[in-house]
């Protein structure tokens, strides 16, 4: 009796191990990789705690600059699927060429479907890389982000079809927030005149182009300005009347504060790269109501 009970015990902790076995592979096999937080941001939205996201340009590192670490690395390996900006520098010098080699990792271009617009990302244009010359900061436009979204939506729905249903919830929740953030937008920017600011570096390229906006850089084709390319700025901004420089957290402040002071402007900070994608969106719309001159 004592040896059945034992065997009864056995059977029922082998179980409870394949069991947990089982859990352990599943749960790995829910990775999924993306170059950037607000990407991240977009996937948890729709997703929620179901899948394991991994970021592979982590807060406060420049995607011009940063590098791959061993962590990054072992959990995009276990991904199922990688969604890319498409043209990041970090992505052409280091994601890609890892990504070539793992065929099995469904690769998802999140820029494949857009009209990009010419630009530089702190590289230079590279013939072998025919897109190489375009800026990519696609997700700071509401236009593109609510299409990162869709794309988001379809490719999860399609590997994951068990949770579909909670997917397609999850994702008009989400669509209102964008949604609301473009009309918000919309309404703000219409009244304003002279829609002209300075920016370090030229991330609201698109996000400009949604509302009319100008967007003029201080870097010098994704370079470090000169002092006579400092000067053209200086002279610009005053013949314009420009006020307002932003200035991203993860480059250097001195440029942008030696010229608020040569025409009495004032250096605002923002992060296209802060994971939470409305607020900053929120915030930037913000900035630009306090500090456009009104129609």
């Amino acid at each position: 009796m004592i040896i059945k009970k034992l065997h009864i015990y056995l059977l029922l902790v082998t179980i409870s191990l394949l069991h947990t076995s089982c859990q352990q592979k599943s749960e790995k096999s829910r990775i999924v990789s993306v170059s950037i937080l607000p990407q991240k941001y977009l996937i948890e939205q729709i997703a929620g705690d179901y899948l394991q996201v991994n970021v592979m340009i982590p807060p406060g590192m420049n995607p011009a600059s940063c590098d791959l670490n061993t962590a990054q690395l072992k959990k995009l390996y276990d991904s199922d699927l990688c969604f890319t900006i498409g043209y990041l520098p970090f992505e052409q010098t280091h994601l890609y060429p890892v990504l070539a080699n793992r065929q099995e990792i469904q690769v998802i271009n999140h820029s494949e479907e857009f009209s990009l617009i010419p630009g530089s990302c702190g590289h230079t244009h590279d013939e072998s890389h025919p897109h190489s010359g375009v800026d990519p900061h696609i997700w700071l436009s509401p236009v593109y982000a609510r299409e990162m979204a869709n794309t988001a939506y379809q490719v999860l729905s399609e590997k994951y079809p068990e949770q579909q249903a909670i997917f397609q919830q999850n994702y008009s929740l989400l669509l209102e927030k964008i949604n609301r953030i473009a009309k918000r937008a919309q309404e703000v920017l219409n009244h304003k005149k002279d829609k002209i600011f300075l920016i370090y570096h030229p991330a609201l390229t698109y996000f400009a182009a949604d509302y009319g906006l100008e967007q003029i850089s201080i870097e010098e084709e994704g370079k470090e300005p000169n002092p006579a390319h400092l000067k053209k700025i200086i002279d610009l901004a005053r013949e314009k009347n420009i006020h307002l420089i932003f200035i991203q957290s993860q480059f250097d402040v001195s440029n942008a504060e030696a010229i608020a002071r040569e025409i009495d402007g004032e250096v605002v900070q923002i992060d296209p790269l802060n994971e939470d994608w409305t607020d900053e969106m929120n915030r930037l719309i913000d900035i630009l109501a306090k500090n456009l001159p009104e129609a």
